[in-house]
């Protein structure tokens, strides 16, 4: 840094990035894929001439300051910002949070393999209807440290198992697949023949399924749908969007938006959970926020430009996609708060209606500006409280911001799925007060 000083830079950063990845797949009691892999990115960013400038490398020596140094001049030369970014200096205090399990990282390749293994003999030794499409158990290390000119210097390290597994069930040429994730940094409340278990009997379980005639139904989500569907629609949350106009809740700060049932958060620091850290990649400490509390809009997520721009602070929500993107706004640990009751209970409630399992086309059938969706789904349908038949064939449409207003019910199985781009998301089950169904 005190090179790029003395070549022009008002004040700099350089962001660190290492990742240390295991990945192994499974098929049919054998290895079909082994990966042990390590990454290093380094991205350094100073204002030159009133603009910041950006460049990237993946080593560390000598030449690639100066590299780094004149990439940034250049990048900065060319810059025309209407809207300034600026180098933090630090947050008065940093919550401390272990995102770093030590037994985790004494696990050997083989014992993450016999898992893996144990994973694939949970979906077979119980169903004969069933195979794997695939089975992979993977473990992620990462370390990130921040430093910059005014005297900012930040670390942190992290690691975490993400597992997943894909089941084939067939049965008088009916064919069902089904899925099964799990994502953690305690190996110890990972049950691999449990999660495989699970996943053979969804795909059984869906066997002999047909479609449902056309309407409007009361519908209950499974929480990892819910989490899945709020992934979709996390942006219009982001500060940076609704100045965009991307987002319809510009001016509704402070007033209703949802159901009183819901409250929604972005936490950052959960123990266990990916998505936490104690600060984000500009610097800025992570905290506990309520965006919804019982159905009232409270809080946009903010990186710090955006946050300048509305004349607030930010909320420790700007990070990158990897070191070689620029920081966007992006949340940590965001999840419908869980409520008190439990699954057989919403069931009882809901007493007939549909349940949703699965939904498709989240990347096509949902418009993340209008909160329009159409998606490909299926479940059971219910009666009595009770499964009566499997349901496939439809599609739920509506719009997530109706939705919000339309829920009647919130889970106590909180449930935080695999990361996206977006971020950690959670969410119980939720009960809806009607969809609309397209069927036969």
């Amino acid at each position: 840094m005190e090179s790029a000083l003395k070549q022009g830079f008002e004040h700099c950063e350089v962001y660190f990035e290492a990742t240390e990845n295991f990945e192994v797949l499974v098929l049919e009691g054998e290895i079909s894929h082994y990966e042990n892999s390590n990454q290093i990115g380094i991205c350094f960013r100073g204002i030159y001439k009133s603009n910041m400038g950006y460049a990237y490398a993946t080593t560390m020596n000598e030449q690639t300051v100066q590299y780094l140094i004149e990439q940034a001049k250049e990048n900065a030369d060319v810059i025309e910002e209407t809207e300034k970014e600026v180098i933090f200096e630090g947050s008065n205090y940093y919550t401390p949070i272990n995102s770093y399990n030590e037994k985790l990282k004494m696990l050997s390749p083989e014992e993450k393999m016999e898992a893996a293994k144990k994973m694939e003999q949970g979906a077979l030794q119980e169903y004969e209807q069933v195979s794997i499409d695939y089975c992979v158990l993977q473990t992620i290390e990462k370390t990130i440290a921040l430093s910059n000119s005014k005297g900012l210097s930040l670390c942190h390290k992290k690691n975490g198992i993400v597992a997943n597994i894909s089941t084939i069930a067939q049965q008088n040429g009916d064919v069902k697949t089904a899925s099964e994730d799990w994502t953690s940094n305690d190996w110890s409340t990972f049950y691999p023949q449990e999660i495989g278990r699970k996943a053979g009997e969804k795909a059984v379980s869906h066997l002999g399924a047909y479609s449902l005639p056309s309407g409007e139904y009361r519908v209950l989500l499974e929480n990892h749908v819910a989490a899945e569907l709020l992934s979709a629609f996390a942006g219009i949350f982001y500060g940076e969007n609704v100045q965009k106009g991307f987002s319809l809740l510009k001016g509704k700060l402070k007033e209703k938006i949802a159901s009183s049932k819901v409250t929604l958060r972005d936490d950052g620091l959960l123990e266990s959970i990916s998505g936490s850290v104690p600060f984000d990649h500009e610097g800025v400490a992570v905290k506990n926020k309520i965006i919804i509390e019982n159905g009232k809009l409270e809080a946009f997520l903010y990186n710090l430009k955006s946050a300048a721009k509305d004349r607030t602070v930010s909320t420790g929500n700007g990070f990158k996609n990897g070191y070689k993107n620029t920081v966007k706004t992006k949340c940590t640990n965001f999840y419908i708060q869980p409520g008190g009751k439990t699954t057989r209970t919403l069931m009882a409630q809901l007493g007939e209606g549909l349940l949703i399992t699965d939904i498709a086309g989240l990347h096509s059938g949902a418009n993340a500006i209008s909160g329009d969706f159409s998606l490909s789904a299926e479940g059971f349908w219910i009666e009595r409280g009770q499964i009566v038949r499997p349901v496939e064939q439809i599609t739920i449409g509506g719009n997530f911001y109706t939705i919000l207003k339309l829920i009647e019910e919130v889970g106590n199985d909180l449930k935080f799925i695999t990361p996206s781009s977006n971020g950690t998301m959670g969410a119980p089950m939720i009960m809806i007060k009607r969809i609309s169904v397209a069927g036969i």
